[in-house]
């Protein structure tokens, strides 16, 4: 009895760990593109909350490598008022190396830390 009053909390404990490491390993993505080419993510957002995804520029790195055009947030398929969607940047190579992209979760009238970030390591290199 008092080893399973142990080991519950133990488990208990590292199940939260492999959550945390899960949410994480979701909120990193790592691309490998040539130059002229693109990919396209797409991000949950629910702009009725005031939350939207942008560009943290202040924490990216080495943009001049890559475009990031927004694309633009489209409605869940349900249709239904407050319900989520999806907003879609697409990523184009320029140039060779390495980038950082940073996508920040925020309300834009808001001078806080972001809701949730999205992390994207691109990597260009000159193709074919």
């Amino acid at each position: 009895m008092t080893l399973r009053l142990f080991i519950l909390p133990i488990l208990a404990l590292a199940q939260i760990g492999l959550v945390a490491a899960d949410a994480a390993a979701r909120n990193h993505q790592t691309l490998s593109l040539s130059v002229g080419a693109s990919k396209t993510i797409v991000l949950s957002e629910n702009p009725s909350t005031g939350y939207a995804w942008q560009v943290d520029t202040a924490g990216s790195s080495n943009l001049a490598i890559v475009r990031v055009n927004d694309a633009g947030y489209q409605p869940g398929q349900n249709g239904g008022l407050g319900a989520p969607g999806a907003h879609r940047w697409q990523i184009e190579a320029q140039a060779p190396g390495a980038a950082r992209i940073v996508f920040a979760y925020a309300r834009a009238w808001e001078h806080v830390a972001p809701a949730k970030s999205h992390i994207v390591e691109v990597t260009v290199t000159q193709g074919q």
